[in-house]
């Protein structure tokens, strides 16, 4: 009995997909390097916002580049924190967030924030007019919403939240590739 190629000739596909001689690629599966995957991941361009609530008087936040779109009908945005992360305990139990999408010139704020043992909020100024969660000004975008659902997903916590207000404003945004802070052309 002869084998059989699923895309026969009756149909346009091609036997076989043409490769880039410049792309590597992981044969075995069992020799999987995560490493691997941080450096292809480090090499997508992302946003980069600070996450913040406020937990019994105080005030929380991490920097993330782990955001996403969910939904439009009904409103939803993710972002995702590693379990390590000082502030996760806060975010675990926390109603409701902000997710300050970063404009071009916040960079120091950015790393400000990713730095463990400090007081993050001495770094931004804060929106008087919000008082549930922190609002960073001079951000291109907040996002601001109630928590909706958490999973633990691997290492990180996925929070997915209700978008109840937008603020936007037409800064250019804060873009992270390959470890460093990029400007858009």
């Amino acid at each position: 009995m002869q084998k059989t190629d699923p895309r026969s000739a009756d149909t346009d596909a091609p036997a076989s997909v043409p490769t880039d001689s410049t792309t590597e690629h992981i044969s075995d599966a069992t020799a999987f390097d995560p490493a691997e995957l941080r450096r292809a991941l480090a090499g997508m361009a992302t946003s980069v916002t600070l996450v913040t609530t406020n937990v019994a008087g105080t005030a929380y936040g991490f920097t993330a580049n782990s955001f996403t779109s969910v939904s439009v009908s009904p409103p939803l945005v993710a972002v995702f924190l590693a379990e390590t992360a000082e502030s996760y305990p806060a975010f675990a139990r926390t109603d409701h967030v902000a997710i300050n999408v970063l404009a071009a010139d916040q960079g120091d704020v950015a790393r400000h924030f990713a730095t463990k043992g400090i007081d993050k909020f001495s770094a931004v100024t804060l929106h008087g007019d919000y008082d549930h969660v922190p609002v960073v000004t001079g951000a291109q975008a907040s996002i601001l919403g109630q928590v909706h659902e958490r999973w633990t997903v691997g290492d990180h916590l996925m929070i997915i939240v209700h978008v109840d207000d937008v603020i936007r404003s037409e800064r250019t945004p804060l873009v992270y590739q390959n470890r460093e802070f990029r400007k858009l052309v």
